[in-house]
C-alpha cells in the first residue's frame, strides 16, 4: 500500500474559556494503493481537509498515525522531509500557497535546490519540463504569482508539487470557484498527468459529481466521521448510506455528467 490511516482522529481544543475539544475526525482506518485515484468528499465542517492536512505531514494527529509504505509519519524524532518527498498537498486556494515575492520560475525551481541540491542550468530546465508538462506559457517564468489567471496559478502549485517526484498528491479542491470549462480542462490534466506519472491521486471535494466521474474509489465523510467508502465504476447503488445518497440526489447526478470521461481520459 502507498499509505495507511491507522486509528486516525484529530481533536482542536476549545478556547481559553472552555476546556471542551472539537472533534474535527473520528478515528478511522483506511488505505490508499500505489497509482490509485480516490475521492474524499463531503459538505465542509465534515473534517475533509483536516484528514488531508493529516495524510500530507502538516497536521499532527490527536491519535493514531499515517503510514507511508509502511513508514510511520508521525512519532518521537521522525522528520517530515523524506515524507514531503513523497507526499504533496495542493491546496485550494493557490494564490495564498504561492510566495507573492518569488516569480514562478524560482517557486518552481525552490525544491530542486532543497530536496536535489541541483545547479541553476539543471533546475532551469527542469522547471522549463515543468511548465510544459502543467501547460503553463514559457513567459511565466519570470512573472510573480500575483500577474497570473486562477488556472494558472493552480498549474504552478502542481508543477511546484511535482518537482520533488512526489509518489501521492492530494488536491484540495482542486476546481472551486473555477467556471466549468476550466474546471473541466484543469481537472483533465491532473488525470493524464497521473496517468503518464502514476502518482497516486487523491482528490479533496464537496463536488460529488467530480468525485463519481474521476474516482476508483470514493469515502464519504460526515461530522468527522468517515461513513462509507466505496469502489465506483458506474453503479451509483453501491452507495449504501443515506447519506451518501442525498449527496448524489443534491447534484443532479447523471450518468452522462459533466466530467464524464472518454477513452481517451478526455473530460465531455
Amino acid at each position: 500500500m502507498m499509505m495507511e490511516l491507522k486509528n486516525l482522529s484529530c481533536a482542536f481544543s476549545g478556547n481559553f474559556f472552555s476546556k471542551d475539544k472539537f472533534t474535527a475526525v473520528s478515528p478511522l482506518n483506511t488505505s490508499f494503493r500505489k497509482g490509485g485515484r480516490y475521492a474524499i468528499v463531503g459538505e465542509s465542517g465534515s473534517g475533509k481537509t483536516t484528514l488531508a492536512r493529516m495524510m500530507a505531514g502538516l497536521q499532527k494527529p490527536s491519535g493514531g498515525n499515517v503510514f507511508v509504505e509502511e513508514t510511520p509519519v508521525y512519532g518521537k524524532n521522525k522528520s517530515p522531509r523524506e515524507h514531503f518527498k513523497k507526499v504533496q498537498l495542493i491546496q485550494q486556494n493557490s494564490l495564498s500557497a504561492l510566495d507573492p515575492k518569488m516569480t514562478v520560475g524560482r517557486s518552481i525551481e525552490e525544491p530542486l535546490v532543497c530536496f536535489f541540491h541541483m545547479n541553476k542550468a539543471l533546475r532551469r530546465k527542469r522547471c522549463e519540463e515543468l511548465m510544459e508538462l502543467c501547460s503553463l506559457p514559457a513567459d511565466c517564468y519570470s512573472r510573480y504569482p500575483d500577474e497570473l489567471s486562477g488556472g494558472e496559478q493552480k498549474r504552478v502549485a502542481i508543477a511546484r508539487a511535482l518537482a520533488v517526484q512526489p509518489k501521492c498528491l492530494i488536491f484540495d479542491e482542486a476546481t472551486n470557484g473555477f467556471d466549468l470549462p476550466l474546471r473541466k480542462k484543469i481537472t483533465e490534466d491532473i488525470l493524464l498527468l497521473q496517468d503518464s506519472m502514476g502518482f497516486t491521486a487523491i482528490f479533496i471535494t464537496h463536488d460529488i459529481e467530480l468525485a463519481v466521474s474521476v474516482a476508483e474509489e470514493i469515502l464519504v465523510m460526515r461530522a468527522s466521521q468517515l461513513l462509507e467508502k466505496v469502489r465506483f465504476s458506474g453503479d451509483i447503488s453501491v452507495f449504501k448510506d443515506e447519506y451518501s445518497k442525498l449527496l448524489l440526489k443534491a447534484s443532479w447526478y447523471k450518468p452522462l455528467g459533466i466530467y464524464q470521461r472518454n477513452n481517451t481520459n478526455q473530460l465531455v
